[in-house]
Parts: structure tokens; sequence; C-alpha cells
């Protein structure tokens, strides 16, 4: 029997970033969660001219936005969600230069391989979307897939390709964002949890954090896995789903890029890999 053995790399180090030394008295906006929601809200906020503090109880960007595949993607999206998809792409390719730091965006094109004929269907069908708004995408035939993705022991039957589409890298962006919101003036507190909201006459009027109070008439929480727990706190329902994927990186592999995904037939979870 012949072995095969996939190469993997480790996962790049989360860039790291300094701390301000010590808390604004106030800020126009608090921001709880250092991750890539936080870090771009800081971001576009600071370069308004609001003053910001972005709060963090670990490290930036060092929890699940370090850890997920880093796709900027516009292929096989609700149609709800594209016009936000068609900016944010427009908007990635632009923040290296703005920042002045690379943020690891690259257009490598998104490669979706299938064995399944109900799933080539819907992609077959989601290129009305597609068509709607001017994405360049197509199906593969069979012999493509098997191509794109070889050494495999599944018999694909089609898959699809978004040459526009492509990925950041997870990390780098976040920190790299919050870096630039501080170079507009944001500041940026690492090891700092915020414990509670202050609330004046039904309003918020600040944050109480492990490292001191900071006053604010704004703030907003872009926790990730921990929101649902803070929002319990002001008696505010925030379900949330917890999903299970499988990211890896390779060794440089022939013909495919840099990203792709297998949809798998016992789960919906899937298969994905970054190739290096």
């Amino acid at each position: 029997m012949t072995e095969r053995r996939l190469e993997l790399h480790h996962v790049p180090r989360t860039k790291k970033i300094a701390s301000d030394e010590s808390l604004p008295r106030s800020a126009d906006v608090v921001i709880i969660g250092g991750g890539i929601v936080g870090a771009a809200t800081a971001y576009y906020l600071a370069r308004r001219g609001l003053s910001v503090a972005l709060l963090e109880k670990g490290y930036i960007g060092c929890e699940q936005s370090s850890r997920n595949w880093g796709w900027c993607r516009q292929q096989n999206r609700d149609m709800r969600e594209m016009p936000l998809s068609v900016l944010s792409m427009r908007l990635w390719d632009g923040l290296a230069d703005e920042i002045g730091q690379d943020l690891g965006f690259r257009r490598t094109g998104l490669l979706y391989a299938s064995d399944d004929d109900k799933q080539l269907a819907e992609w077959e069908k989601w290129q009305e979307v597609a068509r709607l708004f001017d994405v360049e995408t197509r199906m593969l035939s069979a012999r493509e897939a098997a191509e794109t993705f070889p050494e495999t022991k599944r018999k694909w039957r089609g898959g699809i390709h978004a040459a526009r589409d492509g990925k950041a890298e997870p990390a780098l962006a976040a920190p790299v964002l919050a870096e630039g919101a501080r170079a507009h003036g944001a500041t940026i507190h690492q090891q700092c949890a915020a414990y509670a909201l202050d609330i004046t006459n039904g309003a918020v009027s600040g944050v109480h954090t492990e490292k001191g109070f900071i006053a604010a008439d704004a703030v907003l929480c872009a926790a990730g896995a921990w929101a649902s727990a803070f929002c319990h706190t002001l008696g505010v329902r925030f379900p949330q789903a917890s999903v299970r994927q499988t990211a890896l990186r390779s060794r440089p592999a022939p013909n495919v890029g840099e990203v792709l995904y297998t949809p798998t037939a016992r789960s919906p979870a899937g298969w994905t890999a970054a190739i290096r």
C-alpha cells in the first residue's frame, strides 16, 4: 500500500502590537473586542475624526480572527449580502496603501469542487446572482475539477471558480487595522477586559474596564464568542451559532492557487486549505 503524507506548516504567529500606556478619560466611541470587526471599526471611525478607544481582554487579533480562513469573497453569497461584499472587496484593494502595511490581501481566486450533484446545481443557480453584480465566476467541468484538485480519492463531478475573490492573512489583518486606527488617533488597550457599561438615564455613559473607567456616549460590542455573555449582563439576548470548520496550510501544490474548498458528504462544514 502506498503511503501519502500531507506536509503541513505552522500558522504564522499573530503580529504583536503595543498598547497605549494609559486609558483616555473619555472617547467618542469605545469598542469592546480587538478582532477583525473591532479593529476595522476602530480604523474607519478614527479616519472620520472620532476619538476611539479599542479594548481587548487579550491581544489584538489573537482569538478567532487569527484562526479563520481569511477569505474575502463574493462567490456563493446570498444576494442580500452582495452589495456589502462588493464594497468590501473595493476597500480591501486599497487598505495596504492607505495604512502603509501589508495585510496579506491577495486576489488569488477561490476554487470549489464537489462530487454532489445537488451542490453543483446550487452553484450553477448562483451564476444568476454573479451576473447581476458583475462577479467574474465560472463553473468547472468534471475534467477541470479533477485537473485542478489533484491527488484525491474523490471523483469530482465539477466545481466553481471566482478569479477575483481572494484572502487576507488572518495573522496580520486585525493588528494592522488596529495600527491604522492608532495612526488616526485611536488608542489601543490590550489585556484590558470590559466589565460593565455605565448607564445614565437609560443611555450609555461609559465603560468600566479592569484598568479603569472611560466615559463615552457610544459603545460597540465586537467581542465575538464572548459577545453573548457580555450582552446577557445587560438583559440583551444575543444568540450565536457555533460552526466547526477545518483549515490547514500545506506545501505549494500545482494548479491550485492559494485557497480551495470542498464540501463533505457527511457534514456541511467542508474542508479548506491555504496553499503556500
